[in-house]
């Protein structure tokens, strides 16, 4: 559990990776499109086009006979997993969706007018929409894997430490 007195300093960039570019929403969730794929017996060529987007996204491929093989419940520890050993620049917007959530709440505050203040600021878009899909696909996947709290704050400290390869500044 997070002290509250206590400031996450996250770094602006994902181990090399631009929080600013690639950043597309994608308005499919990482679970959804989990399940669809199992209900599909893996053929990823038959998701639907978000979904794709988001099996694309989080390089699925690469562990999808594991998923397949796996418990449900089993499935955000797998995915986590494989997200600390990515190199970021090889995930697409989903799975960075999750880190923007945590970087801008983490950085500059709670909430989605903050984030979609941000989201223009930083230059990812001036539509609200862009900002409101990005905010709510990367918090909603960050609370399915454990990362993330539902109001898109840091839940699991040990994770973002290891995937941004840096000890916290508080």
């Amino acid at each position: 559990m997070k002290d509250e007195n206590l400031k996450i300093i996250l770094p602006d960039y994902l181990q090399g990776r631009s929080l600013t570019t690639k950043v597309i929403p994608i308005l499919c969730g990482l679970k959804k499109m989990l399940v669809h794929l199992v209900d599909l017996n893996g053929d990823a060529s038959m998701l639907k086009q978000g979904e794709k987007r988001c099996y694309k996204a989080y390089c699925i491929n690469e562990i999808q006979d594991l998923l397949l093989e796996s418990y449900q419940e089993d499935w955000p520890e797998i995915i986590k997993e494989h997200l600390l050993r990515k190199d970021p620049r090889e995930l697409g917007a989903g799975a960075i969706d999750i880190y923007l959530v945590a970087y801008i709440t983490e950085t500059y505050g709670v909430g989605k007018e903050i984030f979609a203040k941000c989201v223009k600021d930083m230059g990812i878009s001036s539509k609200e929409g862009t900002a409101n899909a990005i905010f709510k696909v990367g918090r909603n996947d960050g609370v399915y894997l454990g990362v993330l709290n539902s109001d898109g704050s840091i839940r699991d400290i040990n994770f973002f430490r290891q995937w941004t390869h840096t000890d916290f500044v508080y």
